[in-house]
């Protein structure tokens, strides 16, 4: 069960998911850092993979590319 929002993540486990995400969806890691911090989403890492609602990872990979087409 997801209970653990992304700001509440240790900051080690906090890199793990932005490199998992950054390098699964191939955005720089800035950018979905930055999605990450602003949308906060309920995530968990278990057995070294994030755990996400799938609705939830729909939403953040919409914002990441929002954000990536602000920054050009």
């Amino acid at each position: 069960m997801l209970n653990t929002y992304y700001r509440n993540l240790t900051a080690e486990n906090q890199q793990f998911a932005i490199h998992r995400i950054a390098s699964k969806t191939n955005f720089t890691e800035e950018i979905v850092k930055k999605v990450l911090q602003r949308y906060n989403p309920l995530l968990e890492i278990q057995e070294n993979r994030i755990v996400i609602n799938r609705n939830s990872y729909h939403k953040l990979i919409r914002e990441i590319q929002k954000e990536t087409l602000l920054s050009q």
